[in-house]
């Protein structure tokens, strides 16, 4: 029986191009640590828990492993995902895959194990893409909700403002109303003091006294006398 031999310089080597490819975890950042660190995890669980099962099944490791590959892509995205896949092709050539306990391929074992490889890369792929996606959807989310956030604000600074000029408006309007009364009334009082000083004979300072002790006396306004005066004069002047 033939046996692919690999050693542990070969496996080192692997390793060292996948960093490369995917980006060295070992950089001081410690978000990228802990995500490749999960592809250490989750591998060291599933060898865990594939071992009790070892003498039970023929190649119990499938599931577990499978598994493993995709919560590392998940979690940690393409490298982690992609290190999950070395690592448990590695693993299981080592402890399920005969010869056992050694780095050996069997050529009976090698399209089991080019088969596994394969999956589990697929395994690997598809998590991390699903995971890219949703992240994506959830930044584009976040973004909207941003946007929609700030145009909220917008359209609040924009309806007070309309708001503040609505009520400048009004009162600008209630300024011009008011002028326009005491306009009013100034003419209608001099109008009045015109007539009293016509039909007493006295000075524009002593009618307009005269409007004033009137106006005190019948507690009224200047200009409610001033108008009765007017409507006086205007009656003698038409019963004529």
């Amino acid at each position: 029986m033939e046996r692919l031999e690999i050693s542990p310089s070969e496996i080192a080597q692997t390793v060292t191009d996948l960093f490369a490819e995917a980006g060295s975890p070992w950089n001081g950042d410690r978000t990228v640590i802990r995500r490749y660190g999960f592809a250490f995890l989750f591998v060291g669980l599933a060898l865990a828990l594939t071992l009790p099962l070892q003498h039970l099944f023929v190649h119990p490791f499938l599931f577990l492993f499978f598994a493993a590959v995709m919560a590392s892509g998940w979690y940690g995205s393409t490298g982690p995902g992609l290190l999950a896949v070395l690592l448990s092709t590695v693993v299981v050539d080592y402890f399920f895959v005969q010869p056992l306990y050694s780095f050996a391929v069997n050529a009976t074992e090698v399209a089991y194990v080019v088969a596994f490889v394969a999956c589990a890369l697929v395994a690997s792929w598809v998590s991390s893409v699903k995971r890219e996606t949703e992240e994506e959807l959830r930044q584009a989310r976040d973004q909207l909700e941003i946007r929609v956030a700030e145009r909220t604000a917008e359209l609040e600074k924009t309806i007070e403002e309309l708001r503040e000029n609505e009520r400048q408006r009004m009162l600008l309007d209630s300024e011009k109303s008011a002028l326009s009364d005491k306009l009013e009334a100034r003419k209608i009082v001099e109008r009045a003091k015109g007539i009293l000083q016509r039909k007493l004979g006295i000075g524009e300072e002593e009618a307009y006294r005269a409007l004033q002790r009137e106006s005190q006396q019948r507690r009224k306004s200047m200009k409610d006398i001033s108008e009765s005066i007017i409507l006086n004069e205007e009656m003698k002047r038409s019963s004529k």
